[in-house]
């Protein structure tokens, strides 16, 4: 039997980088070593003294150059589970995922993975019945304290939807209000909900008239999204350099 995996977790004091802690040190392939925060700072060097493999960054977007770059300078795979990164931050990315292997994804949930896959299928099927069109909506609910808006899953789901119906990310809408909110062709809206601790809920609908079709995920726990994390991390540590897809790392798709 290979030796455990030593991975570190960036966001250690947060709810997320709890329940990775926690769940690596069930896991007999992984070996926690080392948690950073913003008292704690990830470096290179602190991650060389550990001897980690993979890096994990649940924590916030205003890290993610330094968590890059430690990663990097270690030798250490790069997990980057962290909301808000956008555009921006793909120079950062790439000049990791050139030093050391990266997995970044809006979500890690192995089902959410597969909720992509469904929702383009069925887009695609859909697409030749587009006499008017169908109409398409994303609509996610998280906790009352999650910071940024819509979810980066939302905003993810959108982007595989648009990509389907062969549309560019410009159809992508947020939210709707005023008084001329009418849908226009082709758009594809996202809504959000803060309610009381949801741990997350993403529903896609598909609607034409007579009919609508939805496709939800709702999770109950942050275990989902923290098992597939420590599955990327244990599938992505030792690999050669380069930006890999979430879907990949969990060997789905």
């Amino acid at each position: 039997m290979a030796p455990p995996i030593p991975i570190a977790v960036n966001g250690a004091a947060g709810r997320m980088g709890q329940r990775l802690l926690t769940l690596a040190e069930e896991d007999p392939a992984l070996r926690p070593v080392a948690g950073f925060d913003i008292e704690s700072p990830v470096t290179a060097a602190a991650l060389r003294e550990v001897n980690a493999r993979a890096l994990i960054d649940f924590s916030h977007a205003d890290a993610l150059e330094a968590s890059a770059k430690a990663a990097a300078g270690a030798g250490a795979a790069l997990i980057l589970g962290t909301t808000g990164l956008d555009a921006s931050h793909d120079g950062a990315i790439d000049a990791a995922a050139a030093r050391v292997p990266v997995v970044a994804a809006s979500n890690f949930s192995v089902v959410v993975n597969v909720l992509h896959h469904l929702a383009a299928e069925a887009v695609r099927l859909l697409q030749p019945d587009a006499a008017p069109g169908w109409d398409v909506e994303v609509m996610e609910m998280h906790h009352r304290y999650k910071k940024d808006a819509p979810s980066g899953t939302a905003l993810a789901l959108a982007r595989t939807l648009a990509a389907a119906a062969g549309r560019d990310r410009s159809c992508i809408r947020l939210e709707r209000h005023g008084d001329e909110a009418t849908r226009d062709p082709g758009e594809i809206t996202v809504q959000t909900l803060r309610v009381g601790d949801h741990p997350g809920e993403h529903t896609i609908l598909l609607g034409a008239p007579g009919e609508r079709l939805e496709l939800k995920h709702v999770s109950t726990s942050r275990d989902s999204y923290a098992t597939g994390a420590l599955r990327a991390a244990a599938w992505a540590a030792g690999r050669p350099p380069g930006r890999y897809a979430i879907a990949e790392a969990l060997g789905i798709g």
